[in-house]
């Protein structure tokens, strides 16, 4: 995705404040629509409906104070229950996992049901409240604000429930898998036969006959974006080769080269010229984002994984589970087509990017683990079987080259390890599974 804007979208869909503004909004439309109606019907003293206005407004303007109080009062109550669950997923899983819980769809429209609720009773008791010549006979209005009152009622049970289930640990490492898995879909095609990789000698050549700047960061954060296709634009419109030294996710600080600009006969102003626009087409924050770096969600499951493997949680089985979404995640990888590092135009090479390899991802998703499990040898055995699925749909040297040396590693791991025969037997039955699979 080059989208500039889609490190402000993922901020925003995993804020409190968007969904219920939104909501607010709407709130405050219908009921300048509902007010309207009510006195349209005033005026021409239709008989339609008439039920609904045969209500004292005393008695309406009461049961809009009480609507009011009760949905203030259970807004505050969704916001503490929200605060306390956040908290206790800040603790349990890891403080990066609280993003995800933001990012609740359910979440932020409940809270929006509830204070667009008050809001609008709000508002409708203040307009019955005129005297004339603004007086109206409510009684559009108050069917809606009991309607919206009765759905709140329903919301908050559906709340309760939503919210229960979602802190529950196998939930949660489903929606990290779940997200992870979109983003291994949107940044990495299903490779075919023409997916070759390029090679470095015309870089090289490039290097040797053309005069270099460096580009240099004026800003210490994560690299959240990078717009390649500006970029490449940029380097066939300069007739220049623009070789990128960070890719998405890479903390940078500042004053540090992160491109390279290769080209024949260029001034100095319009070196700078490109050296600003190079900046332009990249985003930093101060966090990391999913946006275009495959390996953050990775490292949330890895980090779910640590914690559980830590001695003062001791849940293995979680960690377990964390394992199995790893290796559905690499086997859906090996079939994958990386971007291309080397990007031409007319067989001349125009942008050089930081290559994003098979290797880098399935290392940050099994060398923590398996250090940390070394003492474990329910979760070694579980990272064996990984490994053998994951050795069985290899497809490259890479890949399998990857299953190899892990599996080696965690063979000197383990005989250090003090077991018995029987378990040792197992544990050597499997890597010898891992080294013989197809």
């Amino acid at each position: 995705m080059n989208n500039k804007l889609a490190p402000l979208i993922e901020k925003i869909q995993s804020s409190f404040w968007f969904v219920p503004s939104v909501m607010i909004v709407l709130s405050l439309f219908i009921a300048a629509v509902t007010i309207y109606i009510d006195v349209t019907h005033s005026q021409t003293n239709a008989n339609t409906l008439t039920f609904l206005y045969a209500t004292d407004v005393n008695a309406v303007r009461s049961l809009l104070g009480t609507m009011a109080a009760a949905m203030i009062t259970v807004t505050s109550i969704a916001f503490s229950i929200t605060i306390v669950i956040l908290t206790l997923a800040s603790s349990q899983f890891g403080p990066r996992l609280m993003r995800n819980f933001m990012m609740d769809k359910s979440t932020q429209i409940v809270l929006g049901t509830f204070i667009s609720t008050f809001l609008f009773c709000i508002v409708i008791f203040c307009a019955i409240s005129f005297k004339d010549p603004y007086a109206f006979e409510p009684g559009i209005t108050v069917a809606v604000a009991i309607a919206m009152t009765c759905f709140s009622v329903c919301m908050l049970i559906y709340f309760i429930h939503h919210i229960s289930k979602s802190i529950q640990a196998d939930v949660v490492i489903d929606d990290v898998y779940c997200e992870l898995h979109q983003n291994i879909t949107k940044l990495f095609p299903t490779a075919s036969d023409d997916d070759i990789a390029p090679s470095d000698t015309r870089l090289a050549q490039e290097k040797n006959d053309s005069h270099k700047f460096d580009v240099h960061a004026p800003f210490s954060g994560y690299l959240q974006l990078i717009d390649k296709e500006s970029l490449f634009n940029l380097a066939c419109t300069s007739d220049c080769v623009i070789e990128l030294h960070f890719s998405a996710g890479d903390f940078i600080v500042e004053r540090a080269i992160i491109a390279t600009v290769y080209a024949n006969n260029m001034k100095e102003d319009a070196g700078t010229c490109i050296s600003e626009k190079i900046i332009s087409h990249t985003v930093h924050g101060s966090c990391r984002t999913p946006v275009q770096d495959p390996e953050f969600a990775i490292h949330q499951l890895v980090e779910i994984a640590l914690r559980a493997l830590s001695p003062g949680i001791n849940d293995p089985y979680t960690a377990i589970t964390c394992i199995d979404k790893l290796c559905a995640v690499l086997c859906n990888l090996t079939d994958k087509a990386f971007p291309l590092s080397n990007i031409k135009e007319d067989d001349v090479l125009r942008l050089v990017c930081k290559a994003s390899t098979f290797t880098a991802i399935a290392t940050a998703a099994f060398d923590q683990i398996r250090e940390e499990s070394e003492n474990n040898l329910a979760v070694t055995m579980k990272m064996l079987d990984s490994l053998q699925v994951l050795a069985s749909l290899s497809k490259s040297d890479e890949q399998r080259d990857f299953v190899l040396t892990q599996t080696e590693m965690i063979k000197q791991q383990q005989a250090k390890q003090s077991m018995s025969d029987h378990d040792r037997s197992n544990l050597l039955q499997r890597i010898d599974n891992v080294c013989v699979a197809p």
